[in-house]
């Protein structure tokens, strides 16, 4: 048996056969107690780290059981888990102590696992690779510098390689770019498309080095930040190259790399399949156009595409200018009898600061007169108005080719803006910002 599961009630019983009633009641008390000090504790964990204080777990070997990670909190001892390896990352230096990352994650949740001095070098000589079902035991626990529980492994650790039928495969461990985030590690299976260069940034009087990558989830297009300081001796990122790359952190609608992530590659791809099936949604006199793939909008430039033209890209690259990231084709093949539909609207009332490339749709409502303001690259048209679907309206402004486009239009109809991003004001409320690439059109109402 890899390790006995045990659930609260079990664990619970198991003291009262041990210890009797009072024991019982003395660790439900501080339970309860742990829970008020801390709502983060789950009623398991707390538990846990009661039972422990209190020495009820210290003579019984298997009162010590194999979590579920998810079940994790921070201060505990002697723990066992089993789950899946997602990254490893190390040996590698850090304040003068060698040390080794891994990710793990059984279907309850993701940890990251700190491995120091004669564990690292266990574990690195292993030969337990990415995708092996592992078992950790003797570990402890602590919160990491995020305030995420982390598992801790010293000399006395132990890391195995296990067989577990019921643990969830790789694929199943590893979901896609969420719209909504609501935990701080995120892993993803992401194909490069698009690599910037690196560029110098100061922090905390330090340099470092960091740059912009576009990555493919799930033909989701997304900005990855890499620091380099936090891919230290990890496998050099390569377009069309598919890597599993383990807790990011969500940022500003983008993803950024932290010191826990460990990066692995798996398969190389095409740009046909990494992308699928384009349709041109707009062509303008300048030769961009807008795309899309039915899971995200993005620009093209540098050959002529007619609009509503559906086709495949063999050969393309990824170019970063500014705010925006250009597809420049190079051979593409006309595709007959596909669809490409669009990717939906946000509604209004779930925008957040950091959105790029997405779509709204609303009432155009309070529109200011079109105007000039002076800016670093000069004078440029500008507009701002407000969008409402009903339930929720926010501010918009516009500029310059856009600009025009929205003074266009009368009040009180309906439009959709197409390849816009969204912003904060001073206050921290929300602004939908239409940039010259966006698409603004009139809808037509039943």
């Amino acid at each position: 048996m890899e390790g006995l599961v045990v659930g609260f009630e079990a664990l619970v019983e198991r003291i009262r056969q041990r210890f009797g009633e009072e024991a019982v009641r003395r660790v439900l008390e501080g339970v309860e107690e742990a829970i008020r000090k801390d709502p983060k504790l789950t009623r398991f964990g707390a538990l846990l780290l009661v039972a422990g204080e209190l020495g009820y777990l210290r003579s019984e070997g298997d009162a010590r059981p194999s979590l579920k990670i998810g079940e994790l909190v921070g201060g505990l001892r002697s723990v066992s888990v089993t789950g899946r390896l997602l990254g490893l990352k190390g040996p590698i230096e850090r304040g003068g102590k060698r040390m080794l990352v891994l990710r793990l994650a059984d279907g309850s949740g993701g940890v990251d696992v700190v491995a120091w001095g004669q564990a690292a070098d266990r574990v690195a000589s292993s030969g337990i690779g990415v995708g092996d079902a592992v078992r950790i035991s003797n570990a402890r626990t602590k919160e990491g510098p995020d305030g995420e529980v982390e598992l801790h492994l010293d000399e006395g650790s132990m890391v195995e390689a296990a067989q577990v039928p019921d643990l969830p495969p790789l694929t199943a461990l590893v979901t896609g770019f969420p719209q909504r985030v609501e935990r701080r590690s995120l892993d993803v299976m992401g194909t490069v498309v698009g690599l910037s260069e690196e560029r110098a940034v100061t922090l905390s009087g330090k340099e470092t080095r960091v740059r912009d990558v576009l990555i493919s989830v799930g033909g989701q297009l997304v900005e990855l930040t890499v620091w380099s300081k936090h891919v230290e001796g990890a496998p050099q990122l390569e377009q069309w190259t598919e890597f599993l790359i383990t807790s990011l952190r969500h940022r500003d609608g983008g993803l950024s790399t932290s010191s826990r992530t460990c990066v692995s590659p798996l398969s190389r791809s095409t740009p046909s399949e990494v992308l699928g099936p384009l349709r041109v949604l707009s062509s303008r006199p300048d030769g961009t156009c807008l795309l899309t793939n039915g899971r995200s909008y993005f620009l093209a430039r540098g050959k002529a595409l007619d609009r509503d033209v559906v086709f495949s890209v063999l050969s393309c690259r990824f170019v970063r200018e500014g705010r925006h990231w250009w597809m420049e084709p190079g051979e593409v093949e006309p595709l007959e009898g596909v669809e490409v539909s669009e990717p939906a609207d946000v509604p209004l009332g779930e925008l957040r600061k950091g959105m790029r490339g997405i779509a709204v749709s609303g009432r155009l409502l309070n529109k200011s007169q079109l105007s000039e303001v002076r800016t670093p690259s000069g004078r440029v048209a500008t507009v701002a108005f407000w969008l409402s679907d009903g339930t929720r309206s926010v501010y918009c402004r516009a500029w310059r080719e856009a600009a025009e486009r929205v003074s266009s239009i009368p009040e009180g109809r309906v439009v959709r803006l197409r390849y816009v991003r969204v912003e904060a004001d001073r206050y921290g409320g929300t602004v939908v910002t239409l940039d010259p690439e966006s698409d603004v059109f009139e809808l037509t109402e039943a």
